[in-house]
């Protein structure tokens, strides 16, 4: 099942999160994310956190893939404990790592 959450500010859509049944084969993981995006402008006010957790349990094994180098995401990630697994990928001439928390 998709999940999807939006992040409104004065009625103006800032962010969007979706996460679902997991793409990748051989994963210990079931779930994943595939979209976090919020308005740079609303950065650090916790509204990617809170699109985060209304699409995955916080306690859920998933996984992610993000663009590489995006040390910002990344960090975002880190904070809430998703690590790299060593997964890499490359299309349309965007780097990609996987993360992932268990």
């Amino acid at each position: 099942m998709q999940r999807v959450a939006v992040a409104e500010h004065e009625s103006e859509l800032v962010g969007i999160a979706m996460a679902g049944p997991s793409r990748e084969p051989d994963v210990d993981w079931l779930e994943q994310l595939f979209v976090l995006y919020t308005y740079a402008a609303i950065h650090g006010r916790g509204a990617g956190a809170a699109l985060l957790d209304a699409v995955v349990e916080p306690t859920s094994v998933v996984g992610l893939w993000v663009a590489d180098p995006n040390p910002r995401a990344q960090a975002f990630y880190r904070k809430h404990g998703f690590l790299p697994d060593g997964a890499c990928s490359a299309e349309d001439g965007i780097d990609e790592i996987r993360m992932v928390r268990h």
